[in-house]
């Protein structure tokens, strides 16, 4: 029995490249499939062959299983990846394969149809006598009263789906019907499916989980666990391997567990069964995410094993490579996930495309990303940008690894969440391990504090003399043609000039005539810097006795973006001679138009509408949520005003840039 020799990945982006890389170490070819706006990713020119899904949205492209099945066919392949996310857990798509003849990298249709309802596989899950959290079926129609015997705090959760949709904690019976409602119909805008079930909530609880992989040969193997009690909005962000707060004893029964229920359903491929762990020791199954995982890859850095790879092994028919006895636990792996979203403004999506990026190159950060520099829209599907994982010896080596690497990350155009995680990481509770599922709600005022771009001139200070290194100290300038941009021998008196900075006017006097030695004065005082290069867009500025890195791109001839401290700052030098006029260029956060427009800042599916029509509202009230891929984005007013229309409707797929609401003065 020998390798497939051809796949279709059925999904894009970071995972789709992951794919490719361990496919082309088997010498098996790959397809990709990509939307017209994501035509130059690297993902698609990786790959052996390439074939467009059009334009339009995930309806017709990504989640249109008659589309990629024909592609499939028409491409001659064998095998689909579905990756994570979109079709990876419909069981509809792994049926289409199987009547196709094609075969489908993961479970069964019929164990992907048993996951794919939570109370369908709480109740094969009792059967197995693993522990569980007590649950309640839940009906609108009928809601629980007085009379019901519930435990609160019970979450409400989707039957059906994943990603955090639909979770609703509710405390009391009081507005218990008001989130059931809203509950379900998330999860029917969403998932079709408007079913909704309730779990006794476990509060300080840990989050665990274990990757599993099982083959045709009834061979099934764990690769221990991960933890994932990071989580923002029910969402992961910070994962990693393995848990050490579990005792011996503790992991022993969790991996046992993970590995009956594996065998009972006879599972093949890699998937991961996820447990809650309450602060007495105790652990409850909470569901199986029958697919690979976005933090898969701190498993594969602490065992040496290639899950792609045993996957694409598994659907040819062969055996695991690795018996569970050779497979072993070295040192400790954490995985952040940087995200192109705003922490000062809700986590609302950054929608600036990447202008340039500086990513962290040491032999013990692995990097998973499809930065898409070309991509002048900004992100369409997913705000996940970049992940960064790193191994150490033991868990506080690898999270000052990551907080290192994390500070040499520099993307210029979109705001990001990299100043956020590096505050996780800084937190004295983080780095002694007394966490919970709980934390970032917890801590959610430290985690934000001072994210927004300083006013402050003090707080400025390296942001200016960086704009005025980029603007007339590098020697490599592009299109700087102009002679008044030079600093000659002829230019023999300092300069003064004006310096706007996110809106804010700033009035310097450089003194430059010493290229070595510059140095700024601004209110009466002077301060000298000094600095050194380290890529076109990157410079290391020493000011005040402190080291700065500054990255820098320029929009237009005398109008920079600069990225300092994971914060985006617009500089214009408004009084250059002969210069473009002062620019006025819209920030991500401008969405609304001069006839009281807002507008989408992103590809996705409106969840929830939070106003109606004729209303009034304030500015920083909600007004709806976004989902785009597994990141729920809360789109607020820019401005006090009167709903004069509402543009689109829950469930309605919208685009970037795309009418939401029309607002008027009242």
């Amino acid at each position: 029995m020998s390798l497939i020799s051809k796949i279709l990945i059925a999904n894009r982006g970071e995972i789709a490249l992951r794919i490719i890389r361990s496919a082309n170490k088997l010498g098996i070819k790959t397809v990709a499939i990509y939307v017209e706006s994501e035509s130059h990713s690297s993902y698609v020119t990786l790959a052996d062959q390439q074939v467009s899904l059009g334009k339009g949205s995930l309806t017709t492209t990504f989640l249109n299983i008659e589309k990629i099945i024909d592609i499939a066919k028409s491409t001659g392949v064998q095998a689909i990846h579905p990756g994570y996310g979109f079709l990876s857990e419909d069981p509809a798509f792994a049926k289409a394969c199987e009547e196709n003849g094609i075969l489908f990298i993961g479970p069964s249709s019929e164990v992907l149809n048993l996951m794919s309802s939570k109370p369908e596989a709480k109740k094969f899950v009792s059967t197995l006598g693993i522990p569980m959290a007590k649950s309640y079926a839940l009906n609108l129609a009928n809601p629980p009263t007085k009379e019901t015997q519930l435990d609160f705090p019970i979450l409400i959760k989707a039957a059906f789906g994943g990603g955090g949709k639909g979770m609703e904690l509710v405390y009391s019976l009081d507005d218990l019907h008001q989130k059931m409602e809203k509950s379900s119909r998330v999860a029917l805008s969403y998932f079709g499916n408007g079913t909704i079930f309730a779990e006794q909530y476990i509060q300080n609880a840990r989050h665990v989980e274990v990757q599993i992989i099982g083959d045709n040969h009834n061979n099934i193997i764990h690769l221990y666990e991960r933890e994932c009690s990071i989580q923002r909005n029910h969402q992961k962000i910070v994962e990693e391997a393995p848990a050490l707060f579990l005792s011996e004893g503790l992991r022993s029964k969790i991996l046992t567990a993970a590995l009956t229920i594996g065998k009972a359903l006879k599972y093949t491929g890699a998937g991961t069964v996820e447990f809650l762990v309450d602060d007495s020791g105790n652990f409850f199954f909470m569901e199986m995410n029958p697919r690979i995982q976005v933090e898969h890859a701190i498993s594969e850095q602490i065992t040496g094993l290639d899950i792609v790879h045993e996957q694409l092994r598994i659907v040819s028919g062969l055996p695991l490579s690795v018996s569970q006895k050779e497979i072993k636990a070295n040192g400790h792996a954490i995985e952040v996930r940087v995200y192109a979203e705003n922490p000062s403004t809700n986590f609302t999506p950054s929608t600036f495309p990447v202008l340039s990026a500086t990513i962290p190159n040491h032999k013990d950060i692995r990097i998973e990303s499809d930065l898409n520099i070309s991509n002048s829209n900004g992100i369409q599907f997913d705000p996940l940008l970049i992940k960064l994982i790193s191994t150490a010896k033991d868990r506080t080596a690898a999270i000052k690894l990551l907080q290192l690497q994390l500070k040499d990350l520099s993307i210029i155009g979109p705001t990001t969440n990299a100043s956020y995680l590096d505050k996780i990481l800084n937190h004295p509770a983080y780095q002694q391990n007394k966490i919970s599922i709980d934390f970032c709600k917890i801590e959610h005022s430290t985690l934000i504090a001072d994210y927004s771009p300083s006013k402050a001139v003090s707080e400025l200070l390296p942001v200016l003399a960086g704009a005025v290194y980029f603007k007339y100290l590098k020697n490599n300038r592009v299109n700087s043609q102009n002679p008044w941009n030079q600093l000659n021998s002829w230019r023999l008196t300092d300069s003064s000039i004006q310096l706007v900075v996110n809106g804010e006017k700033h009035c310097l006097i450089l003194h430059l005539k010493e290229k070595l030695n510059p140095s700024i004065t601004i209110n009466d005082i002077k301060h000298t810097f000094k600095f050194s290069e380290n890529s076109e867009n990157n410079i290391n500025l020493i000011f005040a006795n402190q080291n700065s890195r500054i990255s820098a791109i320029f929009v237009l001839e005398n109008d920079l973006q600069i990225c300092y401290q994971h914060i985006q700052y617009q500089c214009s030098f408004p009084g250059s001679l002969n210069s473009f006029p002062e620019s006025n260029y819209n920030t991500e956060n401008e969405l609304l138009n001069e006839s009281g427009e807002i507008n989408s800042p992103l590809h996705g599916r409106v969840l929830e509408i939070n106003i109606s029509e004729n209303q009034l509202i304030k500015k920083g009230d909600l007004i709806m949520v976004i989902e785009a891929m597994k990141s729920e984005n809360r789109i607020l007013s820019p401005k006090d005003g009167r709903v004069r229309k509402i543009a689109v409707n829950v469930g309605a797929q919208v685009t970037d840039r795309m009418p939401l609401v029309f607002l008027e003065d009242f």
